[in-house]
């Protein structure tokens, strides 16, 4: 795929690798529909994206509620005759004692990272199925090929479902001539923690445990240039750090020698409870 003079959609534009992806998208020549909850910072990207040439709305979507992300949809083709590429950037995380997280909690979870992003590409998927062409990238995480960690669970369990659903999609929209991308990111430094959720422990800083191989943080800036490489040369699954790899790789060969190992060198999530 040519990004050039090309229209993208970016879900979750207004911070992090939505932002980062979206300024990537319009260097490489496409102009931009930009969605988020935060309004303000929202106009500062389709000022950025004006200042590199390209021509940028934005619209407040929350991705919780059809109605926001039918506007969005609508406002879209009202600017732009096509839509060749919808990505799914929006995310949210909960973390806890997964025994004591409501199901409430939960719920809000999966409408964020998962119904959300079924919930857009629903909007748009029969545009692209009528033109039999088009792209759609879905942002996940690590956290949907391996649970990386016992302390978010409901974040693992919504990624997964990201992967699961992004690999279907890929199968059933290919014949159609739709490409499906989906992309597991590592530790990127963005602010998901400004509305992530830490439920159930005391303390939640010494709860949260990384592993040694997910200690290498970078930043939403390569990240969007990864995922732009990754489009434009139609990979499916992209990766931000060539290390994942090999971990998914050793855990699909013996998940119980890879479970086992995991929990051996993991502080024990009861500790001090």
């Amino acid at each position: 795929m040519d990004l050039t003079n090309k229209t993208a959609v970016v879900v979750g534009g207004a911070s992090g690798i939505g932002r980062a992806t979206a300024l990537e998208y319009a260097r490489r020549g496409c102009d931009l529909v930009l969605a988020d909850i935060h309004e303000e910072r929202l106009a500062g990207v389709v000022d950025e994206v004006t200042a590199l040439g390209r021509r940028a709305i934005g619209r407040r979507c929350d991705v919780t509620k059809d109605a926001d992300v039918e506007a969005l949809r609508d406002a879209a083709f009202a600017a732009f005759p096509v839509i060749d590429v919808l990505t799914n950037s929006a995310g949210a995380s909960l973390l806890g004692a997964v025994e004591k997280i409501e199901l409430d909690q939960w719920q809000w979870q999966l409408e964020v990272n998962l119904l959300g992003v079924i919930r857009a590409c629903k909007a748009f998927m029969p545009h692209m199925i009528e033109r039999r062409a088009g792209a759609i990238v879905n942002v996940a995480s690590v956290a949907g090929l391996y649970a990386y960690s016992y302390d978010a669970v409901p974040y693992v369990t919504s990624k997964f479902g990201c992967v699961g659903y992004s690999e279907g999609l890929a199968v059933y929209l290919r014949p159609r001539g739709i490409h499906v991308s989906v992309v597991c990111p590592g530790l990127v430094t963005t602010n998901l923690g400004e509305n992530a959720r830490i439920l159930g422990v005391e303390d939640p800083m010494s709860f949260i445990h990384f592993p040694e191989h997910m200690q290498r943080p970078i930043e939403p800036e390569e990240v969007g240039r990864i995922i732009a490489d990754g489009l434009e040369g139609e990979r499916f699954l992209i990766l931000t750090h060539p290390e994942d790899a090999e971990v998914i790789r050793a855990r699909r060969e013996d998940y119980d020698r890879a479970i086992a190992r995991q929990v051996e060198s993991s502080p024990d999530p009861f500790e001090g409870r």
